[in-house]
């Protein structure tokens, strides 16, 4: 083939220098063997600041490169004429403003050049920077394992499936720690299925499915593991999405250990649960106790009057059955309004120290006529136990009511009905939220009464207590809502263990120990026609005009207050002339006790008299014997109210006259 002319060879030379000059690249052309620079174009130079590195060789201009390894490329190329690619090779620039070199990757192509002849002349490289592509590539490599470390730290697993099948892709995680399957099983979709609950499948399926289009997301628990290793509760959430370049959308989900705060959850939705019971029971127990004071109250009047008349009335009298029949019926009223303040725990006790196994021993005798010869009642005391201080016939009802309610629940099948003593230290850890809020941490007796009957579920046990729940035919009234009440007026404690098939067990606590109550004088039959003056202290009309008209035919002279402002002021003006102040506790304007105290500053020996339709145990263990203080629970008769007076008016409250303190 003929040489092409000079001038065209020049020309195409232009053309190819044009082209390396504007070209993007970064161009460096290389003669000989130790690789001289013969031209570098325009990006070269801008790359290297400007600098002229024209006639020098590769590793003069370039020292920190040599180490690098860009020499050996230039030596390689030249040998042997094929071309070589360094793919993202670091080749640091010096900086124009001073300081360490700039940090820079290049993708460098290394062509052998020839001449005429064929023979290698030189090597020309091109360069494209890549500095940017590395620097992301390897922020994505550092954000890779700061995620996997994430991931692992976390304790989650991040999966991708294919949603035709629910197969697995890829899977990111400690899959043996969470779900306990092998790591190398981990896109195993059979092992993942295995593991649900059988009661949770359906849901999880219904979920999965219900994920359909690409923005759909879901999320659910459900247990997750065997029998045999015990279920974790698993939090599955995901989102369907359309990955670049994918085939289809796919579904990228997460999955987290959530057991412990399920359990909290449980726990705490018992409790709630547990809280609500209680408030409801404490709501119940508001409106009893006021209920029973308020009819203790009308009781007062009614049974109060009715033996008034009954004392008054001849023997042969034509009415006289009728009025013992209105006072037994009306005492019988009191009995049901006695049960709603023990309902209320705040029910009438005399307290007094009890030994519970002789208690018991007595009660035994006569419940064993009353349950039915096929239940044998059985016995087991503690040796050596403390006293308790209790009210001994609220004691007899707690232990009648649990031991014939034990007895009715074996039926008519033959089984033991157990009743155990003993002592138990109770600390704060044992107190849980419960019904017995006053209940404080020591020593304390207990009474168990347990039965061989067919037990209870949950669904009864959660309601043993509510007033008038039964799970007998017929209720019978208050029933354990007052055994309740009962043990929480003593600040005890009562426990109830019961299994289906099993039987029951009842465990009542009372503190042991501890100062008792000053027992009541028994009540006789007054002598009438006392002397001296009475003020009566009460917001109730019906009560103060049944105490004036039982007062006057004990002959005493009544004055009358309608509450404690009132019977201060009174008080006050006729301190000299008063023997003697029934006085009521609950009063508007001014209660029972700042009435007390107010007397106290104005006269402190005249004797007085406390009354309510329900006792405030509290008030009443601070009040009672200080001073010539006494009690009467309403409703009262009228023998009980007088021999009270004139009990109080033969240890001088009769006499008039004193200083005040």
């Amino acid at each position: 083939m003929p040489h092409p002319p000079a001038d065209t060879e020049r020309a195409v030379e232009r053309h190819v220098q044009a082209a390396f000059e504007d070209a993007p690249a970064v161009i460096g052309v290389h003669r000989g063997p130790d690789h001289r620079f013969v031209y570098v174009n325009r990006e070269f130079r801008k790359t290297i600041g400007g600098r002229d590195v024209t006639g020098l060789t590769f590793a003069q201009a370039f020292p920190e490169l040599e180490e690098q390894g860009y020499v050996a490329h230039f030596d390689q190329v030249y040998r042997s004429g094929e071309p070589f690619v360094a793919r993202g090779r670091r080749g640091d620039t010096p900086r124009t403003t001073g300081g360490p070199p700039e940090e820079r990757y290049w993708n460098t192509t290394f062509q052998a050049t020839r001449d005429e002849t064929g023979a290698i002349e030189g090597v020309t490289a091109f360069s494209f920077e890549v500095t940017e592509h590395v620097l992301m590539r390897r922020e994505a490599e550092a954000a890779g394992k700061r995620y996997g470390d994430l991931v692992h730290a976390l304790n989650v697993v991040v999966w991708r499936v294919d949603p035709t099948g629910w197969t697995p892709e890829w899977v990111r995680g400690d899959v043996s720690q969470l779900l306990g399957i092998p790591t190398e099983q981990a896109l195993n979709p059979e092992r993942w299925w295995a593991g649900i609950h059988p009661d949770d499948r359906a849901t999880v399926t219904a979920a999965r499915r219900s994920a359909s289009k690409p923005g759909d997301q879901y999320r659910i628990e459900y247990r997750h593991g065997s029998e045999a290793a015990g279920w974790r509760w698993i939090a599955e959430s995901a989102q369907i999405v359309v990955e670049p370049g994918a085939d289809g959308p796919r579904v990228v989900g997460l999955m987290h250990d959530v057991t412990e705060r399920v359990a909290h959850q449980k726990e705490g939705e018992r409790l709630q649960a547990q809280l609500l019971h209680v408030q409801k029971l404490e709501s119940l127990g508001v409106l009893a106790g006021g209920i029973a004071h308020d009819f203790n109250n009308l009781l007062t009047a009614i049974l109060g009057n009715a033996s008034l008349a009954e004392m008054q009335l001849d023997p042969a009298h034509p009415a006289l059955r009728s009025v013992q029949a209105m006072v037994a019926a009306a005492r019988r009223a009191s009995d049901l309004t006695t049960q709603l303040l023990a309902f209320s725990g705040r029910g009438h006790f005399r307290v007094q120290p009890v030994d519970v196994n002789g208690q018991i021993r007595e009660l035994i005798v006569l419940l064993e006529a009353s349950v039915s010869k096929k239940v044998s009642l059985r016995v087991e005391t503690k040796a050596t136990l403390p006293m308790v201080e209790a009210d001994l016939s609220q004691l007899n009802q707690v232990l009648m009511n649990l031991v014939i309610n034990a007895a009715e629940a074996i039926g008519d099948e033959a089984g033991t009905v157990m009743v155990r003593t003993g002592v138990q230290a109770l600390e704060a850890r044992d107190l849980s939220v419960g019904s017995f809020p006053e209940t404080v941490p020591g020593t304390f007796v207990f009474i168990e009464v347990s039965d061989t009957g067919q037990g209870m579920d949950d669904r009864s046990l959660a309601r043993i207590f509510d007033p008038f729940f039964t799970t007998k035919v017929s209720g019978r009234g208050l029933g354990l809502a007052a055994v309740q009440g009962i043990i929480r007026g003593h600040k005890g404690l009562i426990r109830v263990y019961s299994e289906v098939g099993r039987g029951t067990t009842f465990k009542v606590f009372l503190p042991a120990g501890g100062e008792a109550m000053p027992e009541i004088e028994p009540v006789h039959t007054p002598t009438l026609l006392q002397q001296g003056t009475v003020l009566v202290v009460d917001d109730e009309p019906a009560v103060r005009d049944f105490a004036r008209a039982a007062l006057e035919f004990g002959g005493y002279r009544v004055i009358e207050a309608g509450d404690g402002r009132e019977g201060v002021e009174a008080f006050r003006a006729l301190a000299g002339e008063i023997d003697i102040v029934l006085l009521d506790l609950t009063m508007p304007r001014m209660s029972g006790e700042e009435a007390l105290t107010e007397m106290r500053k104005i006269r402190a020996a005249t004797p007085i008299v406390l009354t309510s339709g329900y006792n405030e145990v509290e008030a009443t263990r601070r009040l009672v014997g200080r001073g010539s203080v006494e009690f009467i629970q309403k409703p009262y008769p009228v023998k009980e109210l007088l021999a009270l007076f004139g009990r109080l008016g033969g240890q001088g409250g009769g006499q008039r006259g004193g200083s005040a303190p």
